[in-house]
């Protein structure tokens, strides 16, 4: 019945999928204002579990980042909630994806985008740059 209250005051509603897919419009807009061209969003290979929420080009370098939000009263931040799991699946993916270039970049890195809100419009961004991963 309030729906429309709660996305008026920067409420969300609807499912974690939507509020992910909102957060990843954020990272990618940060990016781009950031120099970044945007290659591919939320790729993935047929038939296996891993995604990749955006593949972007800074320069000549490749890079695979994950975009990890959370509520401003979360105990673990975006970065620190990538599980090993996570990362062999992530690294996994990002062989996939490179396995699959006419040509393979010289250059490639993993960075992590952590997104901590209040709510849409109170929200601080972190862009962690080549995280290890390879």
């Amino acid at each position: 019945m309030f729906g429309w209250f709660q996305r008026w005051f920067g409420g969300f509603g609807g499912s974690p999928a939507a509020k992910g897919a909102y957060w990843e419009r954020v990272a990618a807009r940060a990016l781009k204002k950031a120099g970044f061209r945007i290659v591919t969003r939320n790729w993935r290979r047929r038939g296996t579990r891993g995604e990749l929420d955006i593949v972007a080009k800074e320069g000549d370098v490749l890079v695979f980042v994950e975009v990890r939000s959370r509520g401003a009263a979360a105990l673990v931040g975006g970065y620190d909630s990538i599980t090993r799991h996570k990362r062999d699946v992530l690294r996994r993916t990002c062989l996939a994806y490179l396995g699959g270039l006419k040509r393979r970049p010289n250059t490639y890195r993993f960075d992590v985008v952590e997104i901590s809100y209040a709510n849409k419009r109170d929200y601080e961004l972190r862009h962690f740059r080549n995280v290890p991963l390879f």
